[in-house]
């Protein structure tokens, strides 16, 4: 196998390869947050709806209790 090409970078294209790596860790943070924000979301809403459904339940459970 024939020895790989060194190439050198001039203070420009270092500066813009440097820009895009930051811009490509980034997106990843901004992804990373959005997708922890809809779990928590997510996890709220199913939360609220398992509540609402047991509370109903108790109350249905016990005006039964009553009649």
């Amino acid at each position: 196998m024939p020895p790989q090409k060194v190439v050198q970078q001039t203070p420009e294209t270092a500066m813009i390869t440097a820009k895009i790596e930051d811009l490509k860790k980034s997106i990843t943070l901004i992804g990373k947050d959005s997708r922890f924000a809809a779990g928590l979301w997510v996890g709220f809403i199913k939360g609220m709806a398992i509540g609402l459904f047991v509370g109903l339940l108790l109350t249905g459970f016990k005006l039964m209790a009553w009649v």
